[in-house]
């Protein structure tokens, strides 16, 4: 007998098995056979008990007899099989004809042994299934392993996809987040940078910098890689970077024609042979308003001008490739530019639900938007998914002559910044026509400066120490004391300015405090749940634009609309 069990797998011993045999002393006997081989071994003494037993506890072997009490060793099976197809049973009967073997066989057993009992007939049978049981657990063990390192693979994956996602943000650069830019040269107005960034993939072929000058004058780099995945999302990222490498080396005076050509000249070099790259180079000087433009196989330009056609800027070089020839360089007057576009091919090729592209609605939509999110939703209206990376820089001139300007100073007390935010609604209900929709919004975004100004710039209260305070339940408490001794004001001017077909609400609060300097959204996430982010997340929320002085002690909401005319109101 000890030859026999060793024959049989140890795996065995890991094993319950159920025994159900309504003879008592064939079920001892087998039963005493068995000990040692399995982990544990259940008796029942006829099939509804055995049917019972394996509900119960879920054995991984049946063995059977057949003719049984209460239920016959078959029908017991046929009720097993309805709830579980897979579990091995061995079917033990003296009955051998055909009509019952071909039922069993039917009902998926895995081994016959006919009785009476023979030890050597029994363990062979055992040894069998057992093998088999233990097999399909190797299967599903190494299946498991197998996806177990399929999900780590694929976490991993990720992880590197959502690291090479942040070190593509972090070359991306944007000196004017935030900020407005201007001259002192006639002409040359204030202009507000916006961007639209949103990558089809994780690995994105579009980039972009804008970077503030020395001299005061704004240098803006935007790329489109030819193809997609990593190759094109690689040559993206190193041309941005390379772009900011150059300007973070410039010295003396600027010269626009000989900046184009040394970027040219390194790009150049990491090129593959049969690769083309698409990109613009435009230089704003400080001293004038036009604009110097070295665009390479991208996508025209687009110049709003107040009652004239869009004006188109076409690239005025081809892709550049590692045989470029010398760059062409044009000047643009802006002097009548409210608005300039630029962009990537994802804006102006992507599909409408009409089956036309995009760039047959671009014009008329970039002419009638005021700010991004204008020509953004336009954009979303007719291409809810967009396929490709998407990205647009979008400029506007924000220094329009009002049609009407009021003038609060605010004392630093809570009371007072109450009363303020009370008559910015009513002016705001009453002399600019911005529905009751577009001024629950805005309120919340100004209520927020007014608050922000009240609480940091009026009363010098730090970020850390409002959260400590509030934490401990005493920040009330505290603004009452410390507002107590406080001198400072709060300047606010309301403006309403007309551009085109939209009213542009200009609402600025500045006060008298140190200010600080606004983190640009992606490196402002980890902040933007914490009570010093939250105000300046809803400020963003609810306006179309913001922007902060250099100091960062003033700041100024836009909430555009249509005119009351045609009162569609916000968009």
């Amino acid at each position: 007998m000890p030859d026999l069990v060793r024959r049989i797998s140890p795996f065995s011993r890991e094993l319950t098995a159920l025994l159900v045999e309504d003879d008592a002393v064939t079920r001892r006997g087998a039963r005493a056979l068995l000990k040692g081989v399995f982990k544990e071994v259940i008796l029942a003494a006829d099939g509804k008990e055995g049917l019972a037993a394996f509900r119960a506890r879920a054995p991984q072997l049946v063995l059977t007899d057949h003719l049984m009490p209460e239920l016959s060793g078959l029908d017991m099976i046929e009720a097993i099989r309805a709830e579980d197809s897979r579990v091995p049973i061995i079917f033990i009967t003296a009955a051998m004809d055909t009509e019952l073997l071909v039922r069993a066989i039917n009902l998926g057993i895995a081994a016959i042994v006919p009785k009476p009992l023979v030890r050597a007939n029994l363990f062979q049978a055992v040894g069998m299934v057992v093998g088999l049981v233990e097999n399909e657990h190797l299967q599903r063990r190494n299946l498991e392993q197998e996806l177990a390192l399929l999900q780590f693979r694929e976490k991993y994956h990720e992880f590197q996809q959502e690291l090479a996602f942040r070190k593509e943000l972090s070359i991306l650069e944007n000196d004017f987040h935030s900020r407005t830019f201007s001259g002192p040269a006639p002409g040359r107005g204030e202009w507000l940078t916006q961007v639209v960034y949103s990558p089809h993939d994780i690995m994105c072929g579009d980039s972009y910098s804008l970077r503030r000058l020395e001299d005061g004058g704004q240098l803006v780099f935007l790329a489109d890689a030819m193809g997609k995945g990593l190759a094109a999302a690689l040559t993206s990222s190193m041309s941005a970077h390379t772009f900011n490498l150059l300007v973070d080396a410039l010295c003396g005076r600027f010269r626009f024609q000989a900046f184009v050509a040394h970027y040219l000249e390194v790009m150049g070099k990491r090129l593959l042979e049969d690769e083309v790259f698409s990109f613009t180079l435009a230089w704003l000087p400080d001293d004038g308003p036009w604009l110097e433009l070295a665009a390479f196989g991208m996508p025209p330009l687009l110049v709003g001008e107040p009652g004239r056609p869009v004006r188109k800027l076409r690239s005025n070089n081809p892709p550049l490739s590692g045989y470029g020839a010398a760059p062409v360089v044009t000047r643009h007057d802006l002097g009548p530019a409210r608005t300039l576009l630029l962009y990537t091919d994802g804006l102006n090729e992507a599909p409408g639900p009409d089956g036309g592209l995009y760039r047959e609605r671009l014009d008329a939509d970039f002419a009638t938007s005021a700010c991004r999110d204008q020509l953004w939703s336009a954009f979303r209206r007719q291409v809810p998914v967009p396929g490709d990376d998407v990205t647009f820089l979008f400029l506007a001139r924000v220094d329009a002559a009002p049609a009407w300007e009021e003038v609060l100073t605010v004392p630093g007390r809570l009371g007072d910044v109450e009363r303020a935010g009370t008559a910015l609604e009513d002016l705001l209900a009453t002399r600019t026509g911005l529905d009751e929709s577009g001024l629950a919004e805005f309120s919340m975004a100004f209520r927020e400066a007014l608050i922000n100004a009240y609480e940091h710039g009026s009363l010098g209260i730090p970020f850390r120490e409002k959260r400590r305070l509030l934490e401990e339940g005493l920040y009330f408490e505290h603004l009452l004391e410390t507002e107590a001794g406080a001198t400072h004001t709060i300047k606010v001017v309301l403006a309403l300015l007309q551009e085109g077909g939209n009213s542009l609400v200009k609402l600025t609060i500045e006060d008298e405090g140190p200010g600080f300097t606004p983190l640009p959204p992606q490196d402002g996430e980890a902040v933007s749940m914490a009570v010093s982010g939250r105000g300046l997340k809803m400020m963003r929320r609810y306006s179309d634009a913001l922007y902060f002085n250099e100091k960062g002690n003033s700041v100024t909401l836009l909430k555009v609309f249509r005119g009351a005319s045609d009162a569609t109101g916000p968009i």
